[in-house]
């Protein structure tokens, strides 16, 4: 594996950074007016759709780490995108290794993951087509039965569907593994924004006639939650480049990623709500929109808890198959 990442990889994180930072749509929009299309909505599903598929499924034969940099620019600029989700289900739907529709990988039809009888559903009613993920199995389905459902995050709208058998469906593959990797980068995302707005009130905040960065009491928060941000991102990317090589570890680093990443950034959220002060826990100020997305993205495709918890059922079994 890389230690850095490749040119390539720099440049899609310095385009998808550009439009993340000229978006006029923003998570706080959300709160008031509910979920609007982002304009880079557009260029995102009709210019990126293809990273992380494989040249059997019709992509371009880039890595999974290629996907992941740019879903986590936009995790950290909290951009409320459909982009991530409909990603997540070209990877769900890509695992085996079969042709993929033309139109879901030009981003003409809009898909997003649910996983049978589990869970509320992200962008269904502005989405074309449901990737669902049954038993061993996954398959694209209509989107019928929606009912709009309160989220913590208004700039991630959840739903209620109706979920029916899909018209053909394909062995899962590593499919579940994929698509859960591409919430663990967005969380790790999050964070990563987390940590940035915290950090520039320390740099910025006086108090006592000194900027309170120079206290250690704030200074050791950001030291932890970039600790931890970094742990989980570094976990993710090996997790993501042990699933393309078939490593034989690669099931038990996704389920520990999506657990780091989820913890990561509901901690990073936190801390950046505590450098901020009273001011931090009001609408006023921004902690609280990363700690939503923090909240609401730890539970997609399996809570945090679930995945720890598969985790060390993986471990033990295979400690029980050593000889």
């Amino acid at each position: 594996m890389r230690a850095t990442f490749t040119q390539e990889q720099l440049e899609i994180a310095k385009t998808v950074r550009s439009l993340a930072e000229g978006e006029g749509v923003t998570a706080r929009d959300a709160l008031e007016c509910g979920w609007q299309a982002p304009a880079c909505d557009g260029p995102l599903l009709d210019d990126f759709g293809l990273l992380g598929v494989s040249e059997q499924a019709g992509g371009i034969g880039s890595d999974l780490v290629d996907l992941l940099v740019a879903v986590e620019v936009l995790g950290e600029h909290l951009v409320p995108s459909r982009f991530p989700a409909h990603a997540a289900a070209v990877q769900l739907l890509s695992g085996a290794g079969g042709p993929l529709p033309e139109d879901v990988l030009a981003g003409e039809r809009v898909l997003t993951p649910a996983m049978d009888g589990a869970g509320l559903v992200r962008y269904a009613a502005q989405a074309d087509g449901l990737a669902v993920l049954l038993p061993g199995r996954v398959g694209i389905a209509p989107v019928e039965g929606v009912v709009a459902r309160q989220s913590l995050d208004p700039s991630v709208p959840l739903s209620d569907v109706t979920l029916t058998e899909p018209v053909k469906v394909t062995p899962a593959g590593t499919g579940p593994w994929r698509a859960t990797l591409v919430v663990a980068a967005e969380l790790c995302g999050v964070a990563q924004g987390a940590i940035d707005l915290a950090a520039e009130q320390a740099r910025t905040r006086e108090q006592f006639g000194r900027v309170i960065g120079s206290y250690q009491g704030v200074a050791f928060q950001l030291a932890d939650a970039a600790t931890v941000r970094k742990a989980a991102w570094d976990l993710t990317l090996y997790a993501a480049w042990a699933v393309d090589n078939g490593r034989p570890d690669a099931e038990i680093q996704v389920h520990a990623a999506k657990a780091a990443a989820g913890r990561a950034a509901v901690f990073a959220a936190e801390r950046c709500i505590q450098v901020h002060g009273g001011m931090g826990i009001t609408m006023e100020a921004d902690p609280h929109l990363f700690l939503r997305r923090a909240l609401v993205l730890d539970a997609v495709l399996g809570a945090g808890s679930w995945h720890r918890r598969r985790v060390g059922t993986l471990r033990v079994r295979a400690r029980q198959a050593r000889p």
